[in-house]
């Protein structure tokens, strides 16, 4: 079986890592948010990131086009200002990603301890994977996807090892991984004050 057909059957099966939230949407932000960064005139540009930011101001994305689009328009000062909080908000969402994959994990491991069978299918699928790594039949770029898969897989079925030895890690996991994201928020909600206030 080639590698990407292997990848995909062991994601959509189990569904390692995977979130809703990398899922395709075609809702009215991500439409507005298209149309940002893909109008060739920068008026209409403006608007269209003016109202993707109305509908969601923590979003990245719309701040760069705004960016963009007031530079073309010749308004630097206000594109600078832009950029800044797409700067600010793109650092946001790197900090909190951490957090999220790791509960994510623990969501995960919950399930691995709860269902036997899944845990089982996680040990197969490293086996196959590895079958394949070793078979020589792959592309070095499949290689590369095929052992970074591997170790994901590998990293999961570590921690499952050791929270099966000691089940309240995933509990002290929870806790801490939600501090933090609190945390972090909070920081998040004050400096955009602050940013705003000097705008």
């Amino acid at each position: 079986m080639a590698i990407a057909v292997a990848m995909v059957v062991g994601l959509s099966s189990f569904s390692w890592g995977m979130t809703a939230a990398q899922a395709q949407t075609t809702d009215e932000f991500t439409r507005v948010a298209e149309q940002c960064l893909t109008t060739g005139n920068a008026q209409t540009a403006l608007q269209a990131c003016e109202r993707a930011i109305a509908i969601n101001k923590e979003d990245a994305i719309p701040w760069y086009g705004k960016s963009k689009a007031l530079n073309a328009l010749g308004r630097n000062q206000e594109a600078d200002l832009a950029l800044q909080q797409f700067d600010f908000v793109g650092r946001y969402y790197s900090g909190m990603l951490r957090p999220i994959q790791l509960l994510q994990r623990r969501i995960l491991l919950s399930e691995l301890v709860a269902n036997g069978e899944r845990a089982t299918e996680l040990t197969t699928e490293m086996s196959q994977i590895q079958g394949q790594i070793n078979g020589g039949s792959l592309s070095e770029e499949e290689r590369a996807q095929a052992q970074d898969y591997l170790q994901r897989l590998q990293n999961i079925k570590q921690d499952y090892d050791q929270v099966q030895s000691n089940p309240q890690l995933l509990d002290q996991l929870e806790t801490n991984m939600i501090q933090a994201m609190i945390e972090l928020r909070k920081g998040f909600v004050e400096a955009n004050a602050r940013l705003s206030a000097g705008s």
